[in-house]
């Protein structure tokens, strides 16, 4: 371990306060030395989580995208719907049917390339993996094998909704058992449509969209009329969201990633070209870890640690416009199992990394990440354990957004811990 930059001496102040006690009155007569330690080990390695909870993201995920880092990333949606209300007039007669899905604004990788779009009957009801209610970016509900409609489009995420036309028998078979009070309760619907999935096309290269699940803005809904009025005017009977998930996975045959098998597995930097992964909504992580942060006591004497701060680099080819960095991202800690264990937070409010781009006009982007907190407890733990830093946006349930970090070796020390550490003498 080396030790660099600031080293001083300060004499301690014995001023007295208001009730006449001595300030810093323990160390009278004793020199502080402070010195910054920037040699420490910065550990890099990947995981992936088994499995992400999506079916609380608010937002539909649909697309695909090849990427040089990640593979080809695949989003696709499932949907269960239900009316507000299952009472139509006798004589409603439907005209057309179609699936309004409102953009949310997200979207990543290229949006100038045609997507396509494929909406799907479910074939079984859609089940969550564990009957804890909840639905992963792993769960999968069987489909139809010939979709009901396919769509070809340009995705406009800052527009107001993509339209899809949905086929009429389709519509008309729906419209009427609701029309006639065949269908009468979500049971009784379920059974006739047990859900939809909108599958991004086989062969798109394009994007991940965002699509919004409030019941104003994406909606199935129904045009008809009643013929026996006075005036034949249009009418609109709307199905929505009753509850979805998100199915989120990636191929990476042929990458440093397939070598993760399993939620335990840990791919060093050093086996991964000196770099580390995380990918939002797939799963993988960054794992940062401090092997030799305990060399601090080879000092010697008393000490106590002023401040920690971790400075991590993003790889400066894996971002872009239409791929861009996260402004800020939250701090966590896992276990030696890699199982989620806690935020990380101070007196203030939760830890966040937040990009240093003061010199982003050379390409030099680091995150700086204050890590005092884990530093002091990694120092004082008994016993001691293989607890682990990662970092995660805030969001990382609702996106796909990619960060590759450089290791120290491939940032030329840039990814660096620096300890702030003052010596009683």
């Amino acid at each position: 371990m080396g030790i660099t930059a600031l080293s001083l001496v300060i004499a301690c102040s014995t001023d007295a306060d208001e009730d006449g006690a001595v300030a810093g009155e323990d160390f009278t007569g004793t020199n502080i030395r402070v010195i910054s330690i920037d040699t420490f080990d910065v550990q890099l390695s990947t995981m992936k989580f088994d499995s992400i909870v999506t079916s609380t993201s608010e937002r539909l995920l649909i697309g695909k995208y090849q990427d040089n880092d990640m593979g080809t990333v695949n989003a696709s949606t499932y949907l269960q719907i239900t009316p507000s209300s299952y009472s139509l007039d006798n004589d409603a007669i439907l005209d057309s049917i179609g699936l309004v899905l409102g953009y949310d604004t997200y979207y990543y990788n290229d949006t100038t390339q045609v997507s396509n779009i494929n909406v799907y009957k479910l074939s079984d009801r859609m089940t969550s993996d564990d009957d804890d209610d909840y639905y992963y970016n792993t769960t999968e509900t069987a489909y139809e094998a010939t979709p009901l409609v396919s769509k070809s489009y340009y995705p406009t995420p800052n527009k107001d909704s993509l339209y899809v036309t949905l086929p009429y028998d389709f519509g008309e078979d729906l419209f009427n058992e609701i029309r006639d009070n065949n269908i009468t309760d979500s049971e009784s619907l379920y059974q006739k449509l047990k859900g939809i999935t909108i599958q991004p096309g086989d062969s798109d290269n394009s994007s991940v969209i965002g699509f919004s699940t409030t019941s104003d803005v994406t909606y199935i809904r129904f045009y008809y009329t009643i013929p026996d009025e006075l005036e034949t005017d249009e009418y609109t009977y709307d199905m929505t969201i009753n509850s979805y998930y998100n199915y989120i996975d990636s191929d990476v045959s042929g990458l440093p990633l397939e070598a993760i098998t399993d939620q335990e597995y840990n791919l060093v930097s050093t086996e991964s070209n000196n770099i580390s992964y995380n990918q939002a909504g797939v799963g993988y992580v960054t794992r940062i870890e401090f092997p030799s942060i305990k060399d601090i006591y080879n000092i010697g004497n008393e000490g106590t640690v002023l401040d920690a701060v971790l400075y991590i680099e993003p790889n400066s080819s894996s971002h872009s416009d239409i791929q861009p960095l996260n402004d800020a991202l939250l701090l966590y800690t896992i276990d030696q199992n890699n199982d989620l264990a806690s935020q990380i937070s101070n007196s203030v409010d939760v830890v966040t990394a937040a990009i240093n781009n003061d010199n982003s006009e050379f390409n030099e982007i680091v995150y700086t990440v204050p890590v005092i907190d884990f530093i002091d407890y990694k120092l004082s733990e008994s016993p001691e354990t293989e607890d682990a830093l990662i970092l995660i946006p805030s969001d990382y349930n609702s996106t796909v957004n990619k960060m590759i970090f450089n290791d120290s070796q491939k940032s030329d020390f840039k990814t660096k811990l620096i300890v702030t550490y003052a010596v009683y003498e």
